[in-house]
């Protein structure tokens, strides 16, 4: 009897063994350390439309990773394709950076996603369940480049000064895009009952080229300085800057870095 309590106990703590080896339960429902300055963070660029009845489906999926690994994701919500056309007065959150993306990403529908990747290879059509999985792939991990902020709101006048520094030498010609996000935007969302819908992370420029801005290392260090006027129908307290480094060659994102314009 002795010897079989022992067996029985012995099964049972390598069943709770096995438990804690596992490093992604469920869902992705991981622990991960707070972001520092050498996090990689993974943008994930969510396409969508106001006229796509699946896409809240999307921003959903988006929430969730949002929850689960906030301050190591970018979420940045781009209005492309048919079905972000909008009919007459409804607003039209449209890009020329985010059209320009959604075909070159060879996109023809929404929802879609394409993270830590501007490659056609890596966008991914429609899943917004499989996403999560996705993000967990390719981080947490350090980032290969640091970026350094400085952003400064005059009025209206936004002026941006990035310091981009080199931890692993770059293999390729790299690229930077500064964007503008604006956060919590009402409006109207088919496949939703809730009316006025609330937008999340919408992209509103791309301050520079929208092919980016070549990044130019000298001693593994360069800076970068844009201006932009925001638009006077944008609400200041709910937009975000966010500055991203691009592989020119592979599309890959290496990181990214996001503030919010105001702080109060």
């Amino acid at each position: 009897m002795i010897r079989l309590k022992t067996i029985i106990l012995f099964a049972i703590s390598l069943i709770m063994a096995s438990c804690d080896d596992v490093n992604e339960p469920y869902g992705n429902q991981v622990e991960i350390d707070a972001p520092t300055e050498l996090t990689k963070k993974a943008v994930i660029f969510e396409f969508t439309g106001i006229h796509c009845t699946n896409c809240p489906a999307g921003h959903e999926a988006i929430a969730q990773i949002d929850s689960v690994y906030h301050g190591h994701v970018i979420p940045i919500s781009v209005h492309a394709g048919f079905f972000a056309d909008p009919y007459p007065g409804e607003p039209d959150f449209r890009t020329p950076f985010g059209d320009k993306i959604f075909t070159d990403l060879g996109l023809s529908s929404t929802p879609a996603a394409s993270i830590a990747s501007l490659n056609e290879n890596d966008a991914i059509s429609g899943a917004p369940t499989s996403w999560q999985g996705e993000v967990g792939s390719v981080i947490p991990d350090y980032t290969d480049f640091i970026i350094t902020p400085d952003i400064q709101l005059q009025d209206s006048t936004l002026r941006a000064r990035y310091v981009i520094t080199e931890r692993v030498e770059a293999q390729n010609p790299l690229r930077f895009f500064m964007l503008i996000i604006e956060d919590h935007i009402e409006g109207p969302q088919i496949g939703s009952d809730i009316d006025p819908y609330d937008h999340r992370h919408v992209l509103r420029r791309c301050v520079n080229n929208i092919n980016g801005t070549q990044v130019n290392l000298t001693d593994g260090v360069d800076e970068l300085s844009f201006t932009s006027t925001l638009d006077a129908n944008w609400q200041t307290e709910n937009l975000y800057v966010v500055g991203i480094i691009v592989d020119q060659n592979t599309k890959e994102i290496y990181t990214g870095e996001q503030v919010k314009l105001i702080t109060e």
